[in-house]
């Protein structure tokens, strides 16, 4: 199975973020996953999906909001696009953020993801704000692909935790602080005694984060980041919980998690 790739389209001034990923599955199968709001959790953020050109499309953000789109482009199982036109806020005159799926079915049952991004036209202008969602996306087909090679059909919960850390103040390493500072792609491990518990297989490394593919508390995957998008600066935990038992495992986990990351936020405030 493939990693996900990721490059920059600037051709006509389409300035667009690309992420392609190879999946198991068939092209009626990957739809599902893609292009409802159930399916869209399952990799993505929560989200509610009207089936039908010119519906609703709305993600959720946590603390960072709803963003509402509409869809302008559905043909099943192989084309999803929707406009976001107010991505920077009621009043702000902004070209409408265009994103797009495509679902293209190869040998033995997989298909290959084609997300496309940005603008379709206009985007010289807003370069940075491109680049600035390389990372969510890229981790966004990563949990596509895990999820429909370890978990395809299984019901899904969200658990999300984000704590602003002040202006000024160091952003603390949430790898080293886990327990977690130094494991590997592929490893096998488990959270610090002093953090919430955590035990699977590491999935991703990066520079202030680490996913993992989880067996306890439950089936799931677990990133631990630190993020900053403008003025703001966050410890974040995102979890998306597989299988019946989600609901009570997240209310369970969550407030243990809401603070560790506030005396996460707290020690970086007195270092």
């Amino acid at each position: 199975m493939t990693d996900v790739h990721l490059h920059v389209d600037d051709e006509d001034g389409r300035y667009r973020a690309v992420a392609e990923v190879e999946v198991p599955g068939t092209p009626e199968e990957v739809w599902e996953v893609i292009a409802t709001g159930p399916g869209i959790e399952a990799w993505f953020v929560p989200a509610e999906v009207e089936p039908r050109e010119g519906g609703r499309f709305v993600t959720h953000h946590g603390s960072f909001g709803a963003s509402e789109g509409v869809v302008t482009a559905w043909e099943p199982p192989h084309r999803l696009a929707y406009d976001e036109p107010d991505w920077q806020g009621d009043g702000t005159a902004v070209p409408p953020w265009n994103t797009e799926i495509l679902v293209e079915a190869r040998t033995g049952d997989t298909c290959v993801v084609r997300l496309s991004s940005g603008f379709l036209a206009g985007g010289e202008d807003w370069q940075d704000d491109i680049r600035g969602t390389f990372d969510g996306w890229r981790g966004a087909l990563r949990n596509l692909r895990i999820y429909l090679t370890h978990f395809a059909g299984l019901p899904v919960t969200t658990l999300t935790v984000m704590h602003e850390v002040q202006e000024g103040q160091p952003l603390p390493d949430v790898r080293a602080a886990a327990g977690l500072g130094g494991v590997r792609r592929g490893d096998e491990t488990r959270t610090a005694a002093d953090a919430p518990a955590l035990r699977g297989t590491v999935e991703e490394v990066g520079d202030d984060s680490v996913t993992l593919r989880t067996t306890e508390p439950s089936a799931g995957l677990v990133e631990l980041a630190t993020v900053e998008w403008g003025s703001t600066r966050m410890i974040v935990v995102r979890g998306t919980l597989y299988g019946a038992d989600g609901p009570a495992v997240r209310d369970r986990e969550q407030p243990a998690w809401e603070d560790w990351a506030a005396a996460l936020a707290a020690t970086a405030a007195e270092g």
